[in-house]
């Protein structure tokens, strides 16, 4: 019996590489490795003064402040993970008094969340160590460097958005994701720079 051969792990990281190109010159992998830095960082500030929230906590929070009374399964579809993952951290959050889940008035099985004033307090004080950061890590870029990397970014959304609609790729529901405007591509060098809320970015894999 003849046994085929099997890459190694490493094996199959170089020849990925290869075929993607130097990691490092990769735009998925500098956008996946910056998340996965600022998000350990968030997650490691938060333990530090004691905020009790994880990424993904404040993830939840971020969408019912800007979309209260969103279901379970709204929750879940706008943050990638399954219904029972997101129902476990709204479990936790309801549990801490931040959220407040209510029968649906029409269909008494969905029950809306929504943030309570201790909530909404507690993710504030996630904002401001969120914003915090990012500042940090912009620390040596110029007002114009600032704005140019939101703006490059907002066209590589753009292209994707185009793409996914010429393709006819399900995406009804990250096009209503709140805070999914994605830029016009005028503006540039000298247009004031924004911050960029890293609650909106969720990968959804620790809860």
């Amino acid at each position: 019996m003849q046994v085929e051969p099997t890459l190694s792990a490493d094996a199959h990281g170089v020849g990925l590489a290869a075929a993607c190109g130097r990691r490092e010159d990769h735009l998925g992998y500098a956008l996946k490795q910056a998340h996965q830095l600022m998000r350990a960082a968030i997650e490691n500030r938060a333990r530090a003064i004691g905020l009790g929230l994880t990424f993904p906590h404040m993830a939840a929070l971020f969408l019912l402040s800007e979309t209260p009374g969103l279901s379970g399964a709204q929750l879940a579809r706008w943050a990638m993970v399954s219904p029972q993952t997101m129902n476990q951290i709204l479990t936790r959050l309801e549990a801490e008094g931040l959220i407040v889940r209510e029968p649906d008035p029409e269909h008494g099985r969905i029950l809306r969340a929504r943030v309570t004033d201790a909530g909404m307090a507690r993710f504030l004080r996630g904002c401001e160590l969120a914003d915090s950061l990012i500042d940090e890590a912009q620390a040596d870029f110029s007002a114009d460097e600032r704005a140019e990397l939101l703006r490059l970014l907002g066209k590589c959304q753009n292209n994707l958005l185009r793409i996914a609609r010429a393709e006819k790729a399900p995406i009804a529901d990250i096009e209503g994701f709140p805070g999914c405007n994605p830029r016009a591509e005028a503006g540039g060098p000298g247009q004031k720079a924004q911050k960029i809320d890293l609650t909106r970015v969720w990968d959804g894999n620790r809860r």
